[in-house]
């Protein structure tokens, strides 16, 4: 990512991750699928790549709190 993006810390609980993981893999899903065939929809490939890296960094830090490997682990 740019240098010039600012990241926020945010503290979670597991089911707020969990809730908000549901809520944008199915919007990322509707983003790359359906909004696309939509008369007068207009791409935004860089929406979509922030959105896909949003959902891995929720995902990753989901599956680490629980306890499961991840790619940073050693």
């Amino acid at each position: 990512m740019e240098s010039s993006v600012q990241q926020i810390p945010v503290k979670l609980s597991l089911e707020e991750i969990q809730a908000l993981l549901e809520m944008v893999e199915n919007q990322l899903f509707r983003m790359k699928f359906i909004d696309s065939k939509m008369p007068g929809h207009k791409a935004n490939p860089e929406k979509q790549l922030a959105a896909t890296a949003a959902v891995n960094t929720l995902q990753e830090a989901f599956r680490k709190a629980k306890g499961f490997k991840t790619k940073g682990a050693a």
